[in-house]
């Protein structure tokens, strides 16, 4: 494998920290507005899309953190943020995988069950390859493929959050039967 060099891991902090911002405000977009349109549901979904937005946040701050960590600090502090970091992302992980159960029946979108099973296999995956490729002194390649997976992870997340906002805004067959009528 190719030298994992200072501009490419710079890179990745730069375009991962981009994409944090504009999840954040997309996210604070769409609790202002996307939540009007829910009744019964609302609870279910609400806790799942906070559960989503904690754990993309995490995913993607591995991608950030492993980036500058690698470049600034001694290997010993960068391992050492990698285990912590992956511990917040295993309990952020079962979080996530309890909350999705309800939202298939609130929401009537799949991306998000589906989303949640292939990150978690991504999960499993970056969290595992380091330690498998380096052994217990995991080196700057070794975490590079950490990082791509944990910005891949965190990509695929912003996507299907996406693309169930798309699935919520569909009008329902109740909206639907109420629009020939007239108020009163």
């Amino acid at each position: 494998m190719r030298r994992v060099p200072d501009a490419f891991l710079l890179n990745m902090a730069e375009v991962t920290a981009t994409l944090i911002g504009l999840f954040l405000v997309g996210v604070f977009f769409y609790v202002e507005t996307g939540f009007r349109r829910w009744d019964r549901s609302r609870d279910v979904f609400e806790k799942y899309l906070r559960s989503g937005t904690r754990i993309t946040l995490i995913v993607l701050s591995i991608a950030l953190g492993m980036s500058l960590s690698l470049v600034v600090m001694d290997p010993a502090w960068t391992r050492i943020l990698f285990v912590v970091l992956s511990l917040v992302l295993i309990a952020a992980n079962v979080d996530s995988a309890l909350h999705v159960r309800g939202v298939r029946r609130a929401t009537g979108s799949i991306a998000l069950v589906i989303n949640e099973v292939v990150t978690t296999a991504m999960t499993l995956a970056l969290l595992l390859l380091p330690w498998i490729l380096g052994g217990l002194s995991p080196t700057r390649r070794d975490f590079a493929w950490s990082i791509l997976l944990a910005f891949a992870a965190g990509l695929l997340s912003i996507g299907a959050i996406v693309m169930s906002a798309f699935d919520v805004a569909r009008p329902t067959d109740a909206d639907e039967a109420g629009e020939g009528e007239s108020p009163g």
